[in-house]
């Protein structure tokens, strides 16, 4: 997927200034970080095709599978329902995987949506989205409505059901919660990719500054 020198308004605001970024299918998992309003939203817009009204050019020819920060389904709905859902509306889907993923969570099938607590939902949407075969899952703050305590059971399922073909993109402002997991991240801020770096590189330059840096020096009176 390729962006070059986009930028997007909302009336007079640049919300998005000139964005220019390639990013490759290479099994990893990127993190985009950044405060509200920094250009995470408008830039996932533009990444799935929601928004036309920008100057610049973007190229994706990459299958995307994605997760919003919201509930998408209705909840009269049935579990085993929403995957019969997203088996008729994609062929990529693996049923397989999403009955295996629902077995990990201790999710019955049957349950009405309706029933399920914001943790559960987060799971069975994880699920779903995990369970198509897609060069790119992107999820937009996956950890948003979980407690800590089931946060270490959606990273595992991350780990454990991601495609290993496949690249994830997660958007989230819970950095502590997610660091361990990510290869690379971007930082927006003020519509701009202000840093971006793989999580090697980072420890590289970390460890150089350390090394690099004047050596305190203590002195006794005596």
């Amino acid at each position: 997927m390729k962006l070059q020198n986009i930028t997007a308004r909302y009336g007079r605001k640049k919300v998005l200034k000139n964005i220019n970024l390639t990013l490759e299918n290479e099994h990893q998992i990127i993190g985009i970080l950044g405060p509200n309003g920094a250009g995470k939203t408008t830039f996932l817009n533009v990444v799935l095709g929601r928004l036309n009204t920008f100057k610049g050019k973007r190229n994706i020819t990459e299958t995307i599978s994605y997760m919003p920060d919201h509930n998408f389904l209705y909840e009269s709905m049935r579990v085993e329902t929403a995957i019969k859902l997203f088996k008729d509306l994609y062929p990529d889907f693996d049923e397989k995987k999403a009955y295996s993923m629902l077995k990990t969570f201790n999710i019955d099938p049957k349950t009405i949506l309706h029933d399920c607590s914001k943790g559960m939902h987060e799971q069975i949407h994880l699920t779903l989205i995990l369970s198509r075969n897609t060069d790119f899952y992107i999820l937009d703050e996956p950890l948003g409505a979980v407690d800590p305590l089931h946060r270490e059971y959606l990273l595992k399922a991350i780990k454990e059901y991601r495609n290993p073909e496949s690249s994830i993109i997660i958007v989230t402002h819970l950095v502590k919660d997610l660091e361990s997991l990510f290869d690379r991240i971007l930082i927006f801020n003020n519509g701009e990719i202000v840093y971006g770096a793989t999580i090697n590189n980072m420890r590289v330059n970390v460890e150089n500054t350390e090394e690099n840096s004047p050596k305190k020096t203590t002195t006794s009176n005596k």
